[in-house]
């Protein structure tokens, strides 16, 4: 996955590019529902890595993300929350995650974001974070994670994914992307697409990550079955987003390489 940097900030942390790579190229709920500002670390200083160039990004662009996920709620009305998740990079061991951290950081804000074992997580709304311009920062390189929104129905079978849970998590991620990229970047995609809802666009071709790996992906339309693109890796799936022939309930089964089943319902 790529990413690209926005004007006066550092690469970001987590790769929205990756949305305008995978457009480009021809491939690939808050925490606190009330709204309320999550609470800054009190701590006198703010300690966010010894690590030289740590993955970072802007906590305004997640934020928009949340915004999306409320926007296009109607898409996924039983997902509880849009969740987050690190995603080691090519060559990472998995376990490269135990040592993992995340903190929004800024002049005046300081707040740790708990990482589940898996790498996800749920970005908490700040309004102090806002004000501040604050970044989402973790205590790694650049380059060793990628991320993934993440969108799950609570009525969704074991194996199985909902078309509209991933039309909701591409316009979360897209609303970061756009938030994050330039102008010339944003309107370079809109015209390849032909027009400002990527996620409708037919063009629009963005891989779904899966851990554990799958065999096979399979949407499920009626009595058809139609197989679905999956990388050589078996850690990606294409899902038609933008066929309005299939509606959000369209469901999709998966088959898992080493026959596990279903990864838990937080991914």
């Amino acid at each position: 996955m790529h990413s690209f940097s926005s004007p006066g900030k550092p690469a970001p942390l987590l790769a929205c590019g990756v949305l305008a790579a995978s457009l480009l190229c021809g491939g690939q709920a808050a925490a606190q529902n009330d709204g309320r500002a999550a609470p800054a670390d009190t701590s006198q200083s703010i300690h966010v890595s010894s690590i030289r160039d740590p993955e970072i990004t802007s906590y305004r662009a997640m934020a928009a993300g949340l915004d999306a996920f409320d926007d296009h709620h109607a898409m996924a009305p039983m997902a509880r929350e849009v969740r987050f998740r690190l995603i080691p990079g090519p060559g990472i061991a998995t376990d490269a995650l135990r040592d993992a951290t995340l903190r929004i950081v800024g002049n005046e804000t300081a707040i740790s974001v708990p990482l589940s074992a898996d790498g996800s997580f749920v970005l908490p709304r700040s309004a102090q974070a806002d004000s501040d311009d604050a970044d989402l920062v973790t205590n790694q390189k650049k380059d060793r994670f990628r991320w993934q929104a993440s969108v799950r129905s609570d009525d969704v079978p074991p194996g199985m994914r909902r078309l509209g849970d991933l039309r909701l998590q591409c316009q979360v991620s897209s609303a970061i992307a756009r938030k994050e990229m330039p102008f010339w970047l944003r309107a370079l995609v809109a015209a390849k697409l032909r027009g400002t809802d990527w996620c409708a666009a037919g063009k629009l071709k963005m891989g779904t990550y899966s851990d554990p790996a799958i065999a096979s992906a399979t949407l499920l339309d009626g009595v058809r079955r139609i197989a679905l693109p999956v990388n050589d890796t078996g850690t990606s799936f294409q899902a038609p987003l933008g066929d309005s022939r299939y509606t959000d309930d369209t469901l999709i089964e998966l088959v898992y390489l080493d026959g596990a089943g279903a990864p838990p319902a937080s991914l």
